[in-house]
């Protein structure tokens, strides 16, 4: 059994534990497909934390290599890191052996994206500020395809492994057949849009319905994988200095979380854009980091403090039998037309969406405790602006 996660579940969630400043803010954070681990990746090291007991098992030092990004591979003894202090190649450690098991070469700058493929033990992807992006399998010693004529590109697989999504800039998304990788791609949507934003994050819905797509601007996206349709926008967030701040969704593919300035995590429900809660923890800049673990009712956000948060113990929840795996995952051969789709669709401006629902019940209460007339702020609330944003050690 767990917590089926509706919006009061999502206000309800509390900063469980905090790990103290680290010498560098977080880069990149990634769970293991069991949940169980957490890998968060600095310039100094990769740290191992265990979700459960939210305790460090280990620390790699990485001031030989000062990686950007880092992810486990399917099996999560192995880690793959880039590096930018003397190449731009990627490394493979194996945490049992403590030995880097292959190194990877072919970026000629910096890696800003690695995701290994769900399904498989041996093959990920990498995307580089040579707008390049590779697939890589452990077992050979050069890559396997290589994806170029693109612009800043980013990359992410589908929950099932199947299909691989690449950007170009902020004007193209490709949806290619990772079994046909040499043929061109199964579908292209082009877009138009009007805000001056970068496209700094893409990912898939974990039931595998819709891409989210983070930008350095305040608000981020999705939009269909199958026709490339715009479905939603997430604003009302602050990011003044227009960071890549991350966002992540809830394994069910309800919500929506995103990091925020000054250290807030703001909250939506997937389907319409509604602001479901803003929530504010020990983190103290912005928000760069967050990850919502694939198996458990916990999630991590970070910038130079690791913060875990879980839901209030003394909570009022609705408690859901486990999905098996896979069962909501439905992107699958039969959605996708095997024809690219060139028309220009266009991403409208997002529009703020102010929740007044959850603030006049907190209103009302407080004041039904000191017996003052309960008064309708509804109006008031609207007319505001939206709230403001190498070498192993083991412990």
């Amino acid at each position: 059994m767990s917590i089926r996660l509706n919006d009061d579940a999502m206000r309800q969630f509390r900063v469980a534990k905090v790990f103290q400043e680290r010498n560098h803010h977080t880069l990149a954070m990634e769970f293991s497909s069991d949940g169980l681990r957490l890998l968060v990746c600095d310039h100094s090291a990769l740290s191992i934390f265990s979700s459960t007991r939210q305790v460090e098992l280990c620390k790699v030092h990485m001031r030989h290599y000062l990686p950007d990004v880092a992810c486990f591979v399917q099996q999560d003894t192995r880690v793959l890191h880039s590096t930018s202090k003397h190449d731009y190649t990627i490394r493979c450690l194996d945490l049992n052996t403590r030995h880097c098991v292959r190194v990877f070469g072919g970026h000629a700058k910096t890696i800003n994206r690695l995701a290994s493929q769900p399904g498989s033990e041996n093959v990920f992807i990498s995307a580089g500020r040579d707008d390049q992006v590779y697939m890589w399998d452990i077992r050979a010693e050069t890559h396997t395809h290589r994806i170029n004529n693109l612009r800043r590109p980013l990359c992410a697989f589908d929950p099932a492994g199947l299909f691989l999504a690449t950007s170009s800039g902020t004007e193209a998304i490709q949806i290619h057949d990772v079994r046909m990788l040499r043929e061109k791609p199964a579908q292209k949507f082009v877009y138009q849009v009007d805000a001056k934003a970068n496209w700094t994050q893409l990912q898939f819905a974990p039931n595998g319905k819709s891409l989210l797509l983070s930008t350095d601007h305040s608000w981020c996206f999705s939009v269909s994988p199958i026709d490339g349709t715009y479905q939603q926008s997430f604003t009302g967030y602050s990011n003044k200095v227009r960071l890549p701040l991350d966002a992540t969704y809830t394994p069910d593919s309800q919500f929506i979380l995103s990091g925020a300035h000054n250290g807030r995590i703001h909250i939506w429900r997937a389907a319409d854009g509604f602001p479901v809660a803003v929530l504010k923890g020990n983190n103290v800049g912005p928000v760069r980091c967050i990850r919502f673990n694939p198996r458990a009712t916990m999630f991590v956000s970070s910038d130079w403090l690791l913060a875990f948060w879980m839901p209030m113990a003394n909570g009022v929840y609705d408690w859901v039998k486990h999905l098996k795996p896979g069962e909501t995952i439905s992107f699958t051969d039969e959605n996708i037309q095997m024809q690219p789709d060139k028309t220009p669709r266009k991403i409208p401006m997002p529009k703020p969406k102010i929740d007044t629902e959850w603030k006049i019940k907190a209103l009302n209460r407080k004041r039904a405790c000191t017996e003052e007339p309960i008064v309708d702020l509804t109006n008031a609330l609207v007319n505001k602006d939206s709230t403001e944003d190498g070498e192993i050690t083991d412990d």
